[in-house]
């Protein structure tokens, strides 16, 4: 089983890399990929604070704080993609 702060800093890592591509890229994604970047974003955020409440005693002061960050990178990313995909429509 992947420790949580291990979960965190992949999170972390993916959502931060699609920030990132999705900034360099000249064409735009269509809407679609946007609708389905904004959930998944959320649904990354929710299983993260589900597993925060529900596992407490897996969680570490180092780890609660990677899962703090990795959930405002979520905030942040469903708000940037969702912005993008009302922008577009």
């Amino acid at each position: 089983m992947i420790p949580p702060v291990g979960f965190a800093i992949a999170a972390l890592t993916v959502m931060l890399w699609i920030l990132w591509s999705d900034s360099i890229r000249p064409r735009r994604a269509s809407q679609a990929m946007y609708a389905l970047r904004v959930a998944t974003y959320l649904v990354v955020v929710g299983v993260l604070i589900l597993n925060r409440l529900r596992y407490p005693q897996s969680f570490s002061g180092s780890a609660t704080i990677a899962v703090i960050l990795a959930v405002l990178v979520g905030l942040f990313g469903a708000f940037w993609f969702g912005r993008r995909l009302v922008r577009r429509m």
